[in-house]
């Protein structure tokens, strides 16, 4: 019997466009999320968004909100 494991792939950065939020994975793969599927995220200011962490490689977290965001939510595996 073998035994499949995933990695989840890290986050590598982020970057906001007005309505969008764009996230740069390891897998050299880009995820463009809308805003509005992240209402807490969309209420932030510019440079609020501007101020996150990325923990332990795949969760986000911003410093204005208490969530954290794991790479799968943010590319809508739930």
């Amino acid at each position: 019997m073998s035994v499949i494991t995933t990695t989840l792939p890290n986050i590598q950065n982020v970057k906001f466009t007005q309505s969008e939020m764009v996230i740069n994975l390891s897998n050299n793969r880009f995820f463009t999320v809308p805003l509005n599927e992240f209402p807490k995220i969309q209420a932030l200011t510019h440079s609020e968004r501007e101020d996150f962490e990325i923990i332990d490689d795949t969760n986000l977290s911003f410093l204005a909100i208490d969530d954290i965001y794991s790479v799968n939510e943010l590319i809508g595996i739930k």
